[in-house]
């Protein structure tokens, strides 16, 4: 079984969740999140991106679709 984390979502229709998502060969988790993949409707894309300081070490940020 791969491994696995619990990541905080900031921002967006998320906002609040965690996503349990597969961390590849280098104990990282995917790039980017699609909200189809975490059971939310609608466009725009989740980021991850690292946190400094105490807590998780990623958040998935939301980022709206261009307009």
């Amino acid at each position: 079984m791969p491994d696995v984390a619990d990541v905080p979502i900031v921002g967006g229709p998320a906002d609040g969740r965690t996503a349990t998502v597969e961390l590849d060969d280098h104990g990282n988790p995917p790039a980017e999140l699609h909200p189809g993949e975490i059971d939310i409707e609608g466009d725009g894309l989740y980021v991850r991106q690292p946190v400094t300081g105490s807590g998780p070490p990623w958040t998935y940020r939301w980022q709206a679709p261009a307009s």
